[in-house]
């Protein structure tokens, strides 16, 4: 790339940088099967013309995380993307032409504007920590020459090397996140009967949730053929692999560890709804996809989300208009606090902890490669699996999911 050519921010006020999903044929095999990959990269749009081009400044989003899952490119592109229009906007006040005239002080002046706009601390230390790397490969392949390599300094942690920021930017005040990750085990069978009722597309993936700690992506990418169960306990075991059914959409919801994952059968209840969602949905794109929209097409993870909201929205209002008072405070706790469809991995999670003897039989259940991600909960899958489902055959005897029908 020509370093004087690869961003002029002066010549034209029209432009606008983007961030653009695109697919492209990734792996070519023997049988002439092709499998594809989703790129994040970056875009110049002329809002005078309404049209765009992929600019080569997306090679800094190949050169780093190439091989790295869609979001975690497109993360950075949109990071990235808004310092580009910010430089665009501020050009004449910050006296740049061209990213030739970058220096420190401009990278710690957006970071400074970001946290004026009243965005998270979080926030401002991810795009710092993109802009790091932005800056370094741009003095690596000298388009900045105002800057030094030794102003990035190469540290060591646990999870490998990394240049610490040269920026020296202030960061909102720090605050307490208002988010719930578990719900009270009482309430799950309700929850259940809410998404039957409201979003029965989703009742599976719920109960896949609760009793399997899957996180939504790892939902919305299972096949019908994924699906098998333990003879013995009749435990559900799940092949959790990346599909790329939705080509045609920009998001990517990407399996964050491909692996064979065990969800608890609790009563018979995941075999009822597992045996009734198979009758009911079957995919007509030829995904072969488990969980499918009106359409017949792979549901994706926002439709999926979408279900999941209306869930919540009539679990809440359920509470509220028709509890006693221990469950109307319950209502207004969660009306409250945020929560999501996460909220199922975390109640599954806090499940288990309560009859675990150790992290690692925890980490071993919800599928983690760390066990820190278990060690602020707290050898036998059996044992854990009896003293959960006598918990709810204590509290629910009668309780039996069903999607298709019920006898009254």
């Amino acid at each position: 790339m020509n370093a004087n050519n690869i961003i002029s921010l002066d010549k034209n006020e029209s432009i606008r940088f983007s961030t653009i999903s695109i697919w492209i044929d990734y792996v070519f095999h023997s049988n002439g099967d092709i499998d594809k990959k989703h790129f994040a990269v970056i875009g110049l749009k002329n809002t005078d013309l309404d049209i765009h081009v992929i600019h080569p400044i997306s090679q800094f989003i190949t050169d780093n995380w190439k091989n790295k899952q869609y979001n975690t490119q497109r993360k950075h592109a949109n990071n990235v993307v808004k310092f580009l229009n910010y430089l665009v906007d501020n050009r004449k006040k910050l006296n740049i032409s061209t990213l030739c005239d970058l220096n420190i002080v401009h990278g710690t002046q957006y970071l400074n504007d970001l946290t004026l706009t009243g965005v998270k601390r979080s926030t401002v230390k991810d795009a710092e920590r993109t802009l790091t790397h932005f800056y370094y490969w741009l003095v690596k392949i000298d388009v900045i020459t105002n800057v030094s390599k030794n102003a990035f300094e190469k540290k060591e942690s646990h999870l490998g090397t990394y240049f610490e920021s040269p920026f020296k930017p202030l960061y909102p005040t720090k605050t307490n996140k208002e988010i719930e990750h578990t719900l009270p085990i009482s309430y799950i069978p309700l929850l259940l009967e809410v998404a039957i009722t409201v979003a029965k597309p989703i009742a599976l993936g719920l109960y896949f949730q609760i009793f399997g700690g899957l996180r939504v992506s790892e939902v919305v990418n299972l096949k019908r053929t994924q699906v098998a169960r333990r003879m013995r306990e009749g435990d559900f075991i799940l092949k959790l692999q990346n599909q790329n059914f939705r080509t045609d959409l920009k998001e990517h919801s990407s399996v964050k560890k491909a692996r064979t994952q065990r969800v608890l059968e609790v009563n018979d209840w995941g075999h009822s709804l597992f045996r009734d969602h198979i009758k009911l949905y079957k995919p007509i794109d030829n995904s072969n996809a488990l969980f499918i929209n009106r359409d017949g097409k792979a549901l994706s993870q926002r439709s999926y989300r979408q279900y999941f909201q209306k869930t919540k929205d009539y679990f809440i209002n359920l509470l509220e208009n028709h509890g006693d008072n221990e469950q109307k405070l319950i209502a207004k706790h969660l009306k409250y606090m945020k929560w999501s469809t996460h909220i199922g991995r975390g109640t599954f999670t806090n499940i288990i902890a309560e009859d675990a003897e150790n992290p690692y039989e925890i980490a071993h259940l919800r599928g983690d490669s760390n066990i820190d991600s278990s060690l602020t909960y707290m050898v036998s899958t059996e044992r854990i699996h009896k003293k959960i489902e006598s918990k709810f055959s204590n509290m629910h005897e009668d309780y039996l999911p069903k999607l298709i029908s019920r006898n009254e």
